[in-house]
């Protein structure tokens, strides 16, 4: 006769606790083993909440981005800059390019102060911002790369040199700046080429591999978005590190909806959204624009009309392990 706690374990095993989804008001609520999770069915799920700052810290030094730009404190004394030298530097323009950013700072288009951050990353003592510079149409003009050292005393931003081609952030604050091969890289575009800008750190030299034409837009995980001649676009994915690229699929929507480390694509059409594995190639079609969420190991997926109507999907067969509606 097996002890109690043995035959338990066993019944267990063999009755998995399945999720449950309800939907109470406004809000959809979830529960995956013992977790809970809520969200608001009028809210877009992929609107992703603002960084306010990124902060590196050794012991009492300081490196620290947010709206007053980049600060450096060593201590109580602390120097903050918009680094605005590098806009007309001759090591980041050359005198044709500086003429022509003289002049469209007279009209009003450019600003010499930087006004976003497209990534930054630590390694080690030393820390590494590329601000962006955009124009009056919200398009990047310039992107430079800053090292702070927090291992010297009173650090002050050291400007390395610029990436060929930029990268597509678009956020206050992004997630752009990287390592591949151990090198800092970015993935950025220039004259309708894209592919992977590296800058070498033992010689200070900046280098550019091509990858693919007309990128919309990359994502952590190594999807890609690009679009085509022929008025259609191509979801596919890459391996940085080797320049290994496959193309997963082709639309012709323009609405197609990716997230960085998410391997869930979302295409809107008209009437019907399109939820798919880009691991597997499977899908699912609801009708409608519908909310797309993932949950855990789940995809959860809502439409709202005159009720709310809620599935949490296994995204590998795109079972409904449940449903709920208001």
């Amino acid at each position: 006769m097996l002890p109690l706690v043995v035959v338990a374990a066993v019944f267990q095993t063999q009755n998995p606790i399945l999720p449950t989804l309800k939907v109470e008001g406004k809000t959809i609520n979830v529960e995956i083993e013992g977790k809970s999770y809520a969200f608001d069915s009028e809210a877009d799920p992929t609107t992703e909440a603002v960084v306010p700052h990124i902060a590196y810290r050794r012991d009492q030094r300081w490196a620290v981005w947010d709206d007053r730009g980049l600060t450096v404190r060593d201590g109580k004394v602390a120097v903050t800059t918009k680094l605005e030298d590098i806009s007309v530097s001759p090591r980041a323009f050359s005198r044709e390019e500086i003429l022509k950013s003289l002049e469209m700072f007279k009209v009003g288009k450019r600003k010499k102060n930087s006004d976003s951050l497209s990534g930054a990353i630590r390694l080690g003592s030393k820390c590494y911002f590329l601000p962006r510079w955009t124009d009056t149409d919200g398009k990047a003009w310039l992107e430079a790369l800053i090292e702070v050292d927090l291992n010297q005393a009173n650090p002050r931003p050291k400007f390395l040199g610029r990436f060929k081609g930029f990268t597509s952030a678009l956020k206050p604050i992004d997630d752009r700046l990287f390592l591949v091969r151990n090198r800092l890289s970015i993935v950025s575009s220039e004259s309708g080429t894209w592919g992977l800008a590296s800058y070498l750190d033992n010689s200070g030299a900046f280098e550019f591999s091509p990858l693919g034409t007309n990128l919309i837009s990359y994502f952590r995980g190594g999807y890609f978005l690009e679009s085509t001649t022929y008025n259609t676009y191509i979801v596919g994915q890459i391996d940085l590190g080797s320049g290994l690229r496959k193309n997963l699929f082709e639309t012709r929507s323009k609405l197609v909806d990716l997230k960085d480390g998410s391997s869930v694509a979302v295409i809107r059409q008209k009437g019907s959204t399109i939820v798919k594995n880009l691991k597997t190639g499977g899908q699912i079609t609801t009708d409608g624009n519908a909310y797309v969420a993932p949950v855990d190991k789940y995809v959860l997926v809502w439409t709202k009309e005159k009720r709310t109507s809620a599935y949490l999907y296994e995204p590998v067969r795109w079972t409904a392990v449940a449903t709920a509606t208001n």
